[in-house]
């Protein structure tokens, strides 16, 4: 009986070896868990949908008009802890849907990223917005993919203080994105060496975006992915209408010590 058992629970093994599931790495190759989300309205924001995707499956992301919530400390995207009369270091005026990864990095790495607007997509500006980041533990984001201006591009925020809007060699105009799949690379090497550190972004391996310099307080750093809002108080309804909800869709977020390993990792269209 016992042997029968050993037998069972081999096989089960087995078959979770060779049966893996197929779906998840078909997006993602990294773990992730929910980012400041206790009390929000919609605490279920991410569902996995079979249309618009990459391959069998992609991400739908859903954030509702200034749904804030809480992490499980007294950090709040809805007020102020007020030990710190900055609400951009203090919390408050935000509101997220967004993701991050448990498992960090150090140095240099490739990053993939596709992204769906849809058409009915409406902005929120001025209120600031990301989709995609890169974050350095316990300092900040080192990089946000923010939409502005009609353009979807890289804010680097490098260890200065000074925010910075790098070399633009092209723009990533969201008017173009809209109704398709948009797959954008990021080649980082994250460095307290100005000498060093770098981040680059390519769309389709064309070169879009580089900053060069220190990049990093010499920490560990990991992935954000979702949309996430900033002053909040910027919006006037009086003037601006009715704050909108924004759904985006995701894919392809990998990361790798290559290059060659991240592009056979991609999905296309």
């Amino acid at each position: 009986m016992l042997q029968t058992i050993k037998n069972i629970r081999n096989s089960f093994f087995i078959l979770i070896i060779i049966f893996p599931n197929v779906s998840a790495q078909e997006i993602t190759n990294l773990s992730w868990k929910k980012s400041v989300f206790i009390g929000k309205k919609l605490s279920n924001f991410r569902e996995t949908v079979t249309s618009p995707a990459l391959g069998k499956e992609a991400w739908k992301i859903t954030l509702l008009p200034k749904d804030c919530g809480r992490d499980e400390g007294d950090y709040s995207d809805c007020k102020n802890n007020g030990r710190d009369p900055v609400v951009g270091h203090g919390g408050g005026d935000r509101a997220r849907s967004e993701y991050y990864t448990s498992t960090k990095f150090k140095g240099e790495k490739w990053h993939s990223v596709s992204i769906f607007i849809p058409n009915d997509f409406k902005s929120v500006e001025p209120v600031s917005t990301s989709f995609f980041q890169i974050y350095e533990k316990g300092e900040g984001p080192r990089l946000m993919l923010r939409p502005k201006y009609g353009v979807l591009s890289p804010r680097y925020y490098p260890v200065n203080g000074m925010d910075s809007a790098g070399v633009v060699h092209k723009r990533l105009r969201i008017k173009d994105m809209l109704g398709k799949w948009t797959t954008i690379l990021f080649h980082t090497k994250m460095s307290k060496d100005p000498k060093k550190g770098f981040m680059k972004m390519y769309v389709e391996d064309t070169l879009y975006n580089v900053f060069e310099g220190r990049t990093s307080f010499g920490g560990e750093h990991y992935n954000k992915f979702g949309i996430y809002h900033s002053w909040i108080s910027r919006w006037n309804d009086k003037f601006m209408g009715e704050y909108p909800k924004q759904v985006i869709y995701y894919d392809n977020l990998f990361r790798t010590n290559k290059k060659e390993k991240l592009l056979k990792l991609i999905q296309k269209n």
